[in-house]
């Protein structure tokens, strides 16, 4: 429709430079310039009320789309608290068990096991600290692959009686001693 107005202001700049001196001529070329004006100015009100209608309903579906992600955000954080503090009771439970077991056990007597913020801490006996580096280190990834066997997926730390750090699960599943 705007083209249409464009025609008819075209028209009638034509007539208006056809029409030297013709009185008739320059009425017609005047009233198709207000027809053509008349046209672009109703296309251009349509197309200034679609876009409002366009903007309001992009402004609602983003407010809806606003709300509902922060209710999802919020039932995940709440899924996501729920699911860590089912870990952190079975991870707890799985720490008791195995210091219970290894205190029945001649040879892994004195290792205790213990769940705390996020990660397991195996305080070792004595006599395992003051081994070579190599034994320690194999005593440590047995710890580790035991947890592991009982889909234990959380850090773990060894520390001696006194609570002083020994050595720490690396990223690959490996033993790092300080």
């Amino acid at each position: 429709m705007m083209i249409l107005g464009f025609l008819f202001l075209l028209l009638a700049v034509w007539y208006w430079m056809r029409s030297h001196d013709h009185k008739g001529a320059k009425i017609s070329a005047l009233l198709l310039a207000v027809v053509g004006l008349t046209v672009i100015g109703f296309t251009h009100a349509n197309n200034v009320k679609k876009q409002h209608a366009a903007e309001s309903s992009s402004i609602a579906s983003s407010k809806k789309a606003k709300s509902e992600s922060i209710s999802e955000s919020v039932s995940e954080s709440k899924s996501e608290s729920y699911d860590q503090a089912i870990d952190d009771a079975t991870y707890t439970a799985l720490a008791k068990n195995l210091t219970s077991q290894m205190a029945s056990d001649s040879t892994l007597n004195g290792f205790k096991i213990a769940y705390k913020d996020g990660q397991f801490e195996v305080t070792v006996p004595t006599e395992v600290a003051v081994m070579t580096d190599n034994e320690q280190k194999e005593v440590y990834s047995s710890v580790i692959n035991l947890l592991e066997s009982h889909n234990a997926n959380a850090p773990v730390s060894f520390y001696d009686q006194n609570g002083n750090a020994l050595a720490r699960m690396t990223l690959s599943g490996g033993v790092k001693l300080y």
